[in-house]
């Protein structure tokens, strides 16, 4: 049983406010896999990451989730560019390392930093109240040596965002892992720190939307949330207490995958 710890072509679904409705608060969420471990075939010497940082300065996203980076990637290059793009309001960012099947200890990029996931995000000066932080590994793993992991950040009083890189060899496996994570750890969470609601969910989940298919990304889809999706593999999914306006996405030079955009507004 898994355990909790402490520790940017087109737009779609665009929705116009009715006359005289309050103007809601913009909250996007960006998510990205980067490519950069510098061992799978899309590794493009370390190009995808500031590649990734101008991104984040263009959109200017409240949330971005990451997967597929080396721990000084955050601290260095994706969290400066959150802090560009939000001057005077309070950054804060996550890494959560995957870990290794024989040694429980990080897996390691091949310049010898840990592997893994990160969430990024901003809150207004004057609404932070600091954040708390959590990840583990899924019970469920493969066969392989790398073990998946989440990171989720809890923003005292504004939100909740999770990042998350899903099992790339069993369809079955990655929707069990989703369903883990939707299903049970968040909810798990949400009650430890006393919050409803306002949660997004970023990652390359290695699930595609498929009606026909009994791993369709939308069976880890909890009650009350809602999916959207790259056409592929990467996926944001959300408390529906958080409003939908549009997806983008943004072709990226330097990894094999695009980043998506995801414009939703919050109460």
């Amino acid at each position: 049983m898994w355990k909790l710890m402490t520790a940017v072509l087109a737009v779609v679904g665009v929705v116009v406010p009715a006359p005289g409705a309050a103007a809601a608060e913009r909250f996007w969420e960006l998510q990205l896999n980067l490519c950069n471990s510098g061992i799978a075939g899309c590794y493009q010497q370390g190009r995808s990451v500031p590649e990734a940082a101008d991104l984040i300065v263009r959109l200017r996203p409240n949330l971005v989730t990451v997967n597929e980076i080396c721990r000084d990637d955050v601290p260095d290059r994706l969290a400066p560019a959150m802090v560009t793009a939000w001057p005077g309001d309070r950054v804060y960012q996550f890494f959560a390392p995957a870990l290794r099947k024989d040694t429980g200890a990080p897996v390691k990029c091949t310049n010898g930093q840990d592997y893994g996931n990160a969430v990024i995000g901003r809150v207004s000066a004057a609404s932070y109240q600091g954040v708390r932080t959590w990840t583990a590994k899924y019970a469920s793993q493969d066969t392989g040596n790398e073990q998946r992991t989440y990171a989720c950040v809890y923003a005292i009083g504004d939100h909740l965002g999770c990042a998350t890189h899903l099992s790339a060899s069993s369809e079955p496996l990655a929707l069990a892992q989703c369903r883990s994570l939707l299903f049970d750890v968040i909810p798990q969470i949400r009650t430890a720190e006393g919050f409803t609601g306002k949660t997004v969910v970023g990652g390359d989940f290695n699930l595609e939307y498929d009606t026909s298919d009994p791993e369709n990304a939308q069976n880890c889809v909890p009650p009350g949330h809602v999916r959207k999706g790259d056409g592929s593999v990467q996926h944001v999914v959300f408390s529906n207490d958080i409003a939908f306006v549009s997806t983008q996405k943004y072709s990226l030079r330097y990894t094999d995958h695009p980043g998506f955009l995801v414009r939703l507004t919050k109460p």
